[in-house]
């Protein structure tokens, strides 16, 4: 992500939803994202996924289909974008943040995303997205530096957090 990006992404983040921006839908979007871990204590990785359109680095995440709640897309977008296989642990999302989703043709969008922690069971070498991401596990702070939105930051920090006192 260039400087000019960054500065853009910040921004974005101060920007009241109703401001009038070409294409920016005033009603916020629900998403639904995995947060996995693997390892334990404080040697614990965090996987990470690329973007496809900019390649800044998140957790796998996306929209939620009919017919699944958050945890059903939660795992499902783990497997699209990570070729992960794994179950939600209990407890419901452990935390939430907001972005603006830019998209050239729908117009941008303000997307609330509910994170799940992931336990994972099996990693695969083939999945749906392959060719068009790239997944790595990063150590827990270099994972927060790599991120761009403050508040999946924050997710990440707490998530880790009820992991080591599980």
């Amino acid at each position: 992500m260039t400087a000019f990006d960054r500065l853009k992404h910040l921004l974005d983040l101060f920007r009241h939803p109703v401001e009038t921006k070409k294409g920016l839908k005033r009603k916020s979007r629900r998403q639904s994202a995995a947060a996995v871990f693997r390892g334990s204590g404080d040697t614990r990785e965090l996987l990470l996924v690329t973007s496809r359109d900019t390649g800044r680095w998140i957790v796998p995440k996306g929209w939620i289909e009919d017919g699944e709640d958050g945890a059903e897309a939660a795992l499902r977008e783990t497997w699209e974008e990570a070729g992960l296989i794994g179950e939600i642990l209990p407890g419901g999302p452990v935390g939430q943040y907001r972005y603006i989703k830019q998209r050239a043709r729908r117009g941008d969008a303000i997307c609330d995303v509910d994170v799940y922690l992931l336990k994972l069971l099996e990693e695969r070498d083939q999945w749906p997205e392959k060719d068009q991401r790239r997944r790595k596990w990063f150590p827990i702070a270099t994972a927060i530096g790599l991120v761009a939105e403050d508040g999946l930051k924050d997710v990440i920090r707490d998530a880790f957090q009820i992991l080591k006192v599980a």
